[in-house]
């Protein structure tokens, strides 16, 4: 894939804006990431409407015991990828990890359209929304590190670190814009367009990934799965920033994901409101995300981003 350049003459012409402006764009000038970035970002406005529309379902569902089962929904949502997701890169490095990605696709859509079937006729039970939950897991578990291993094939390496700020941003921004929508949507059509959209939304990302350049070569025969396992953990613990890194990550996920997991109850209990309330305070715990990954796209020193 040729690298787009741009001529010195322009390079040294540009305002300080313009050439900011460039590097925080600089992997979007790849033809393949700008048609995967925009997709993803179209389905993931999808999945936070999901999201917003499955907790509120809980807790109406649930009544009284709704603490509890919005707590497990997450749970059992986030215990797949808690538990497949290194075996999900063995075998994102063994496959074709477009059609792996595909895959997941096609699964977490059909999860999203029986939820919405469900709500519309009006036979849902909490044992659907928590099975359905285990499904999307076992999806993702599987579909994240193939989408993760792919970006370094529709990029050189040395933008490799703007791309994931990308991501990043279109993750976070459908953080803000999804359960806005979702909000919208909940209270002229009901949660069953919630999920119904975050279902269609879902064919962004597949026309996307079917419409990539890229070819699969098959890796040659190697060791088994279980020694891929042990290498990674052999190499991880041999680097401290990845571990630190790690370690970062867990604590941040542990202590922050039971605020978002309990905003619905915050919004019902605390601060007395209802579906609105709850869909403003998650649109603002995306924006703070948003706001750092733009930072971390716009620095272009690498011990900069670090800090």
């Amino acid at each position: 894939m040729a690298t787009p350049t741009v001529p010195a003459a322009e390079i040294s012409d540009a305002s300080p804006s313009i050439t900011a402006l460039r590097r925080l764009a600089a992997a979007l000038h790849y033809r393949d990431f700008r048609v995967l970035w925009a997709g993803a970002f179209t389905s993931s406005i999808g999945t936070w409407m999901q999201k917003v529309a499955q907790n509120w379902l809980v807790l109406t569902v649930t009544g009284s015991a709704s603490a509890f089962y919005l707590g497990l929904d997450t749970f059992l949502g986030e215990a797949p990828i808690l538990l497949f997701t290194l075996i999900g890169g063995v075998v994102a490095d063994r496959r074709d990890r477009r059609q792996l990605l595909l895959m997941s696709q096609y699964v977490q859509m059909a999860t999203a359209f029986a939820l919405a079937a469900l709500v519309y006729w009006d036979v849902v039970r909490i044992w659907h929304v928590l099975t359905l939950s285990v499904i999307t897991g076992m999806a993702q578990a599987f579909g994240g590190p193939a989408h993760q291993s792919l970006m370094p094939l529709l990029i050189d390496k040395q933008h490799l670190p703007n791309a994931i700020a990308l991501n990043s941003i279109q993750f976070n921004s459908a953080r803000v814009i999804g359960p806005l929508i979702a909000g919208a949507t909940l209270g002229a059509f009901g949660m069953a367009a919630c999920f119904g959209l975050n279902g269609v939304s879902f064919l962004a990302v597949i026309v996307a990934l079917l419409s990539l350049r890229i070819r699969h070569i098959p890796p040659a025969r190697g060791s088994r799965m279980r020694d891929e396992l042990r290498g990674g953990f052999s190499y991880a613990q041999q680097q401290p920033a990845l571990m630190g890194l790690t370690f970062l990550a867990f604590a941040t996920t542990f202590l922050g994901n039971p605020l978002l997991t309990f905003l619905p109850l915050f919004a019902q209990n605390i601060f007395q409101g209802g579906v609105g309330q709850y869909t403003r305070l998650m649109a603002c715990a995306g924006a703070g995300a948003v706001t750092g990954a733009l930072i971390v796209a716009w620095l272009e020193r690498p011990k900069r981003r670090y800090r």
